[in-house]
């Protein structure tokens, strides 16, 4: 669809437009490509400062800020970001959508009895975690309940590989259920792409650590729409005859993958589909005010602290400039 069309499909809603006139403002912090090549080019590290006090994370950076911690700093920076948003919007959920990560990051620890959460809360407010790392489990969220392999009397001894399963399972049937009561094309069709991206890592991943198909198949299903991928995918131990499984646009990505070197094709896959469906969330800057608007400015904020998060980390741990260059990805402007 061209530029044009997708403009006249997204119309504008006024109850949106204090938020989004707050994007505008917020959007000036955004940078390019050229930054992140330039920040990677410089030879001190100490001189990174500078150049970060432009960006979203100008409040962040205090004196003596420990380097080792940036990854921790970006994702505060990201979801502290997201709440302030999420608190002026009429509805919740193009926000819920980048949320939901570390909020099912959180509800792990409290299934696992920390009463401490890595992150601010979110979709799960806080009387839920503490009750879940109590060991009340009356209230988890339904995404959850649904899991062919979830049961709490197992809690005590259940594997961590099975419970990163299943919560993986909840979180996608969570992304699901958001996705749909919106009344969005943008954002359906970037969620659909996002979950089977998400299905094809995962399985793809299991392959290379030799992990048996069956354990993922019993613990993400029910996936609505995706019941029959995750099935065909396990059935299938080849990933080069996946692509036909996959179709579409993941389905090409997903061969262009296949082409390279055995050690890159995840990486490979994982960043060309970042790449896509930037390419595709960014389509909601043309909505002057609206819920597709809010989306496309959460996709890109998530895209730039990947990046920041890339880039210093990467310098930090003494990786390669030119494979950091490689692994940027695509942002909002």
């Amino acid at each position: 669809m061209t530029r044009e069309g997708m403009s006249a499909r997204l119309k504008n809603f006024p109850s949106w437009g204090f938020v989004s006139g707050r994007l505008s403002v917020l959007e000036e912090r955004f940078a390019g490509k050229d930054f992140f090549t330039a920040l990677i080019a410089l030879e001190n590290l100490g001189d990174v400062v500078p150049h970060l006090q432009d960006t979203f994370l100008r409040e962040y950076l205090a004196p003596g800020t420990a380097w080792e911690d940036f990854s921790s700093l970006a994702d505060r920076c990201l979801h502290e970001t997201a709440l302030s948003i999420r608190a002026e919007c009429p509805s919740s959920i193009p926000v819920d959508l980048f949320l939901l990560p570390h909020d099912y990051l959180n509800l792990k620890c409290a299934l696992l009895r920390e009463t401490v959460s890595p992150f601010p809360r979110g979709v799960f407010h806080e009387e839920l975690l503490q009750a879940v790392a109590h060991g009340e489990h009356g209230d988890l969220p339904e995404t959850l309940r649904q899991g062919e392999g979830w049961s709490v009397t197992d809690m005590a001894q259940i594997d961590p590989v099975d419970l990163d399963i299943i919560l993986d399972g909840a979180y996608m049937r969570h992304l699901i259920m958001l996705s749909s009561a919106m009344d969005s094309e943008l954002m359906a069709g970037y969620m659909h792409e996002r979950i089977q991206a998400h299905i094809v890592t995962v399985f793809w991943r299991a392959a290379k650590q030799h992990f048996p198909f069956r354990r993922f198949q019993q613990h993400l299903l029910p996936m609505g729409e995706f019941t029959a991928l995750i099935n065909d995918l396990a059935g299938q131990g080849n990933p080069e005859l996946w692509p036909a499984m996959v179709g579409g646009g993941v389905g090409d990505v997903l061969s262009e993958a296949l082409e390279k070197e055995n050690g890159e094709q995840v990486a490979g896959f994982t960043l060309k589909m970042a790449n896509r469906l930037m390419g595709r969330a960014k389509e909601g800057r043309l909505q002057t005010a609206g819920p597709e608007r809010v989306f496309s400015f959460m996709a890109g904020m998530s895209a730039e602290m990947a990046n920041l998060k890339l880039v210093v980390s990467g310098r930090l741990s003494r990786i390669e400039r030119g494979l950091l260059r490689q692994r940027l990805r695509e942002g909002y402007v």
